[in-house]
């Protein structure tokens, strides 16, 4: 009775993250104007702070007002060393040390370089690199080169900016350069080492197109993609596998658990070690968001199970995103941060209703009462078939005719499920497909319930060839990803060459937030009856209409 009188539980993680977003938002918008107006917003949450801080029934949510202050500062210094630090352009000679592999394609090498040292000075960020080049180069990731041509900053001139990920990977220059020539010879760190000795393998023993999407699965770099093979990939709604996120780092954290729970290794060290290697294995997906992100919910939920604590998803998700957009404050403007924390949220909170809605029809055709005759020591159907349970009653062909019985039921709930998954994941990340690629994809769960589960099942393949082959020195066996792969190449390029894969669909930034805001309430986590729950939801997008409708006029 007491939680349906609430709107919603009191989670502070949760509401600690939404004000720290909105500081983030609001300071994006206000660097443009005079540093003297952004003291408006900051004194504001000063006397929201105190007018909470004064009432004994509002003290403990002051934290809100400092959430939101700590965003706003945190943006606003952000943009202003960025700023600060920038050098707009500059031709001449300069020196510079390579950071990423070379590519050399129709004449033209490009690659990463840090520490750009201009006439005495050291630049903060890298810089991406063009240079006219045939061959191979005479030089490496590691070496010092000397540049001369024509260095360009990446201004930061627009709002809620576009080039989020060219910010968040420190990417902050352009260079055109005449020449290029080595300068130093140098050595890598371990990490680039790896990430470079990764990507050589897959080049070196399988075709191209293979070799692009072993090292975009394992690494997260979909530089090397092809663009019509890209293309396909997200029309068939596969794009986030592309992506190092919570499918891979999950997968990644329970095969090494499950390794060590089969050597009896004690479950506090195995969480250690778990932590470490997850942490590893994040740094050499560049520490990308989304990859941080998943990190981070993994640690706290199996560190949650580890000390018999309450696991709680939605704090531990709202935790993530608070870590990443203190210390990244940009990550809140990048679209892939963006999919992944809200694919998360949806699974959240759509997943289990709609399962439970697709598994009526289930139920009806193949009731569960046959997988409950089943029932050994408490357990009934799929878990008593996992874990190898039999009746002394049945004979073994008994037991055999209600394992065939069971298997319909099981593909039915797989397929429930999974739909459910990926039904939840797009309600709440097609506003920003729509808002940042102008496309939604339409077939999705097709994708998701045929090729997704042997997608994962390729990459937990592709993990232990990497390891092995980097470990041995045999990269040879990397050649077996080519046939491996073969299914997931033919599914994506057949669904891609649909017309209807993809639909153009445009929404404008008040759209998505009245769009989240509308699936907020619709969510598990509102406490409302189904009638207001409706109700709110329709005066949510009844506002936005309005809004809508008057941008349109005044912008007419």
């Amino acid at each position: 009775k007491e939680q349906r009188r609430r709107l919603f539980n009191n989670r502070p993680v949760c509401f600690f993250a939404l004000f720290l977003a909105a500081g983030i938002l609001l300071a994006e918008a206000f660097c443009f104007i005079p540093h003297l107006y952004r003291l408006a917003p900051l004194l504001t949450a000063v006397g929201v702070f105190c007018v909470l801080a004064a009432v004994k029934r509002t003290r403990r949510f002051c934290y809100v007002a400092l959430a939101f202050a700590l965003g706003f500062v945190a943006a606003s210094g952000a943009a202003d060393m960025y700023d600060s630090r920038l050098l707009t352009e500059y031709s001449g000679t300069f020196t510079a040390r390579v950071v990423s592999e070379i590519v050399v394609e129709d004449g033209e090498a490009t690659f990463f370089v840090e520490d750009i040292t201009v006439e005495g000075g050291t630049l903060d960020g890298r810089g991406r690199l063009a240079v006219e080049m045939e061959g191979a180069p005479t030089f490496g990731a590691g070496d010092v080169v000397s540049v001369v041509g024509t260095l360009r900053g990446n201004t930061h001139d627009q709002p809620f900016a576009t080039d989020a990920p060219a910010l968040l990977n420190r990417n902050r220059y352009r260079v055109y350069a005449r020449s290029v020539t080595l300068a130093q010879e140098g050595e890598t760190d371990l990490i680039t080492s790896l990430q470079l000795a990764v990507k050589r393998m897959f080049r070196e023993h399988t075709d191209e197109t293979t070799a692009d999407v072993c090292i975009a699965l394992v690494l997260g770099d979909k530089n090397g993609i092809d663009d019509a093979l890209y293309d396909d990939i997200k029309a068939s709604g596969l794009a986030h596998v592309l992506a190092v996120s919570g499918l891979h780092v999950t997968a990644l954290a329970s095969a090494v658990l499950w390794l060590f729970r089969r050597l009896r290794l004690n479950g506090k060290v195995a969480y250690i070690l778990v932590l470490v290697l997850t942490l590893f294995y994040v740094a050499l997906c560049a520490f990308s968001p989304s990859a941080i992100r998943a990190f981070i919910m993994t640690a706290v939920l199996n560190f949650a199970s580890v000390f018999g604590l309450k696991r709680d998803g939605l704090s531990s998700l709202c935790l993530a995103a608070s870590i990443i957009t203190l210390v990244s404050p940009y990550s809140l403007m990048s679209v892939g941060y963006l999919l992944s924390v809200f694919a998360v949220f949806g699974i959240m909170a759509f997943s289990s209703p709609l399962t439970r809605l697709f598994m009526r029809p289930v139920n009806r055709l193949l009731p569960p009462r046959l997988a409950a005759e089943s029932s050994v020591g408490g357990q009934t159907g799929i878990a008593a078939l996992q874990a190898g349970a039999t009746t002394e009653s049945g004979g073994k062909g008994r037991k055999k005719k209600k394992e065939k019985e069971r298997l319909p039921r099981r593909v039915l709930a797989h397929i429930a499920e999974a739909s459910a998954v990926a039904i939840a994941a797009n309600i709440t990340t097609l506003p920003f497909a729509a808002y940042f690629f102008g496309k939604v994809q339409t077939l999705f769960i097709i994708s998701n319930v045929v090729i997704l589960p042997y997608v994962m099942l390729i990459y937990i393949i592709l993990l232990v060839i990497t390891l092995f082959a980097l470990v041995t020195g045999l990269h040879g066996f990397a050649g077996v990803m080519s046939p491996l792969l073969f299914p997931f190449k033919a599914f994506t390029s057949a669904i891609g060459g649909i017309s209807f894969a993809q639909i153009s669909v445009a929404i404008s930034a008040l759209g998505v937030f009245f769009y989240l805001l509308t699936a907020v309430i619709l969510s598990r986590y509102v406490f409302l009856p189904r009638r207001r729950r409706v109700i709110a939801a329709v005066c949510s997008a009844t506002c936005w209409l309005v809004l809508f409708s008057v941008s349109m006029l005044f912008g007419a």
